[in-house]
């Protein structure tokens, strides 16, 4: 598992564990970001990460995508 903070633009993954306490879960939980979701990197550039999730785009903050972690699918993997 890697954070979602490491997945580069267009890789996809599914969200496995989410790290820290009851805050950081009840704001993913808010953006519909929870385990066993599949979750898509449309942008990574060092900041914010911009993510696709339940036909969705949102964009969540470096320190929170941190505490994401995810599996990631490998090449020709599910589509969102």
């Amino acid at each position: 598992m890697i954070p979602l903070s490491a997945l580069r633009n267009g890789e996809k993954g599914v969200v496995k564990t989410i790290l820290g306490g009851a805050g950081a879960h009840r704001n993913l939980m808010d953006l519909g970001i929870v385990e066993g979701k599949e979750i898509k990197v449309v942008k990574n550039s060092g900041g914010a990460v911009l993510v696709a999730i339940n036909g969705t785009k949102l964009v969540v903050g470096r320190g929170l995508a941190m505490k994401v972690l995810v599996e990631k699918y490998g090449d020709g993997g599910n589509d969102l």
